[in-house]
C-alpha cells in the first residue's frame, strides 16, 4: 500500500507532495533502514522496476527501486539518481553503498564521494544524519571514513550546520570533527560546556577545557566552569581546581548534588584537615539538613550513625524522608518497624525507598 501510494505521488508530479513524501520517509535513519528491508521482499517493486527500465519512472520511483530484490535494477536504480542528485536521494544512495551486491555497492560509492568532495554544503549534513546510522552495519565502515575525510576538508560554517540537527549523533559527530581540527576555541568550548542541550557534548566540552585551562593556569575559566548547573561540567572544573591546588574552595561541597563531586570533596577536606564524617554528622542534626549531607553520611559513615537519621523519618518533607530510608540502607542500619509504618506514607517517592530498604 505504501509503495502504491508513493508510485502515485511520483506520477502526479506536484512538486510540493513528491518533497513531503521523500520527507516522510526518509524521517529518521531507522525508519528509511528499516523499510529499504521490507521493500526488498515486496513484489508491488515489480510494478516499479518495469517503470524504471521502460524510462517512466520519476525520482520518489527511482528511489524506491533502489530497493529492489534484483541486484541489476538497484544498480540502474542508483545510476539513474546519481544523473539526478539532489539531498533528498541522499540516503537511498547511502544504503547501497552497504549493499551487498559489489556492483551496486561500487557505483553508490562513486556516485556518493563525488557528491561529497564536489559539493559538501550540500551534502554533507543529510549524508551525516543517515552514514552515521548505517555506519554500524556491515559494509558501513567505507562510509564512514568517507563522511569524516569530507568533514575535515569543509569550512566551519559547513560544520557549524551540523550542531543543529535533532539526531544527536549529528552534533555529536561534528563536535568530534572540531575537536580533531583543533579550530574550537576556549571561550566557544565554555559556552558548549555551560548551555549546550546534550550531555556528552556538554560533558567533553568541559573536559576540554579544563584540560586547556590548566595548561595554561585559567583559574578564571575554572571557577566560571565550577558554576555550571550541570554535575558532568562541574567535576572536570573541580577537577582541574584540584590539579591547580585549590583544596580550599572545593572541600566547602561536602554536601554537593553530585556523588562525584561529594568524593572529590571528602580528599579535598582530607587534604585540608576538615574532618568530613564530623562535618555530615553536624549537617544531618540541623533542622533543614540538605539531601548532598545526608547522602555524604551514607558514603562515608558508620552504622551507629544511622541513629543521627532517625528523627529525618519524620522529616516534614518527602525528599528528605525518602533520602533519609536510602542513606539508612546503605548503611545497614534501618530500623525495620519505623521504615514499615512509611509503606503507608502520602508519597510515592518515599514508599519506593521504603519498600527498597526492607
Amino acid at each position: 500500500m505504501l509503495v502504491e501510494a508513493l508510485v502515485r505521488v511520483d506520477k502526479s508530479g506536484d512538486a510540493a507532495e513528491i518533497a513531503a513524501a521523500f520527507e516522510a520517509i526518509t524521517a529518521t535513519p531507522a525508519l528509511i533502514a528499516t523499510l529499504d528491508g521490507y521493500w526488498r521482499h515486496d513484489r508491488a517493486l515489480d510494478d516499479v522496476a518495469r517503470s524504471l527500465r521502460a524510462r517512466r519512472a520519476g525520482l520518489l520511483t527511482t528511489a524506491i527501486a533502489a530497493s529492489h530484490r534484483d541486484g541489476r535494477v538497484r544498480e540502474l536504480a542508483v545510476t539513474r539518481l546519481l544523473a539526478r542528485p539532489c539531498p533528498e536521494i541522499l540516503p537511498f544512495l547511502l544504503l547501497r553503498m552497504t549493499d551487498w551486491a559489489a556492483p551496486v555497492r561500487d557505483v553508490a560509492r562513486a556516485g556518493v564521494v563525488r557528491l561529497l568532495h564536489d559539493d559538501p554544503a550540500t551534502y554533507l549534513r543529510p549524508a551525516a544524519e543517515t552514514m552515521l546510522h548505517l555506519g554500524r552495519r556491515r559494509r558501513g565502515g567505507f562510509g564512514m571514513r568517507q563522511l569524516y575525510a569530507a568533514a575535515y576538508d569543509v569550512p566551519v560554517a559547513v560544520i557549524e550546520q551540523l550542531m543543529c540537527s535533532a539526531n544527536l549523533a549529528v552534533p555529536r559527530f561534528a563536535f568530534e570533527v572540531r575537536t580533531r581540527r583543533g579550530d574550537l576555541k576556549v571561550d566557544e568550548l565554555t559556552r558548549l560546556a555551560l548551555t549546550n542541550s546534550d550531555k556528552n557534548i556538554r560533558a567533553r566540552a568541559g573536559e576540554a577545557v579544563a584540560r586547556e585551562a590548566v595548561w595554561t593556569g585559567r583559574v578564571d575559566v575554572l571557577r566560571e566552569l565550577a558554576t555550571c548547573r550541570h554535575g558532568e561540567v562541574r567535576i572536570s572544573a573541580l577537577t582541574g581546581l584540584a590539579r591547580l591546588g585549590h583544596w580550599e574552595e572545593i572541600a566547602g561541597l561536602l554536601d554537593d548534588r553530585s556523588t562525584l563531586i561529594r568524593a572529590l570533596a571528602r580528599d579535598a577536606a582530607r587534604r585540608t584537615g576538615v574532618d568530613a564524617v564530623g562535618w555530615y554528622r553536624s549537617a544531618v542534626s540541623g533542622a533543614n539538613p540538605s539531601l548532598g549531607a545526608i547522602a555524604g553520611l551514607a558514603e562515608s559513615g558508620r552504622a551507629e550513625d544511622g541513629r543521627l537519621l532517625y528523627p529525618l523519618l519524620r522529616h516534614s518533607a518527602a525528599r528528605v524522608r525518602a533520602q533519609a530510608i536510602g542513606a539508612l540502607r546503605i548503611l545497614d542500619a534501618v530500623p525495620v518497624d519505623s521504615v514499615r509504618s512509611m509503606l503507608e506514607d502520602p508519597s510515592r517517592r518515599v514508599v519506593r525507598a521504603a519498600l527498597k530498604a526492607l
